[in-house]
C-alpha cells in the first residue's frame, strides 16, 4: 500500500510539472512586443557580432575598423583628437586603437608642421587595402540584414534610424545643424600632412 502511495504521489507531482510547463509555454507563447529599445539593442549586439566575425579575417576589431572607415571617409590625415571625436571614443581609447593599426602598418602617423605634439594619422597603402576588404564584408552583411527590405524600404529605414539617433542628440546632425569648424580647426585640417 505504501508502494501505490509514493507511485500515486510521483504522478500527481509529474503531472503538476506537466501542466505547470505546459502554462509556461503556453504564456511564453503569447504574442507580447518587445520594446523598440530592447529590439534595437538586440539588433546592435548581432552587427555588432556579424562584423567582428567578418573582420576577423583582417586581424581587425570593430572599433579598429571604425577608425580605418574614419580615415578613408576623410580622405586626409587626422589627429587622435579628431578621429576620437568622430568614432565616438575617448582620446585614450584611440591612442590604442592607433597603435595598434600603425603596429599593422594600416596607418602611419607624421608630425604636424606646425604643431609639434600632434601627429595625425592616414592610411598607408596596406590601410586602403584593408579597408576596401573589410567594407565589401560590412556591405555584404548589411545586405543580408536588409534582404526583406526592397530600396524604398531601406532609404526609409536609414532615415528613421538616423531620426532616432539625432532626437537622442547622439550624432549625426542634419545638414543644416552642422557647425562650422573652429578657426583652429580649420587651422588644423588644412595645414596636415598628406
Amino acid at each position: 500500500m505504501e508502494t501505490t502511495d509514493a507511485n500515486t504521489s510521483e504522478r500527481v507531482c509529474d503531472d503538476a510539472a506537466a501542466v505547470s510547463d505546459a502554462s509556461e509555454r503556453a504564456a511564453l507563447s503569447v504574442s507580447v512586443e518587445p520594446r523598440i529599445s530592447y529590439v534595437i539593442a538586440r539588433l546592435e549586439r548581432a552587427v555588432r557580432a556579424q562584423i567582428n566575425e567578418r573582420l576577423s579575417p583582417q586581424g581587425l576589431t570593430t572599433l579598429q575598423y571604425t577608425t580605418l572607415s574614419v580615415l578613408g571617409s576623410r580622405g586626409q590625415p587626422l589627429s587622435n583628437a579628431q578621429l576620437a571625436r568622430r568614432a565616438y571614443m575617448t582620446p585614450q581609447a584611440m591612442m590604442e586603437v592607433l597603435n595598434a593599426l600603425e603596429a599593422k602598418g594600416l596607418i602611419r602617423r607624421d608630425p604636424h608642421p606646425n604643431h609639434r605634439r600632434v601627429y595625425p594619422a592616414s592610411l598607408t597603402d596596406e590601410g586602403r587595402r584593408v579597408l576596401t576588404v573589410c567594407d565589401a564584408s560590412v556591405e555584404e552583411m548589411e545586405n543580408e540584414m536588409l534582404a526583406g527590405l526592397d530600396p524604398s524600404q531601406r532609404e526609409l529605414f536609414a532615415q528613421w534610424l538616423k531620426e532616432c539617433v539625432r532626437a537622442l542628440h547622439a550624432g549625426l546632425p542634419h545638414e543644416s545643424e552642422r557647425r562650422p569648424a573652429t578657426s583652429g580647426e580649420r587651422s588644423l585640417e588644412k595645414n596636415q600632412v598628406a
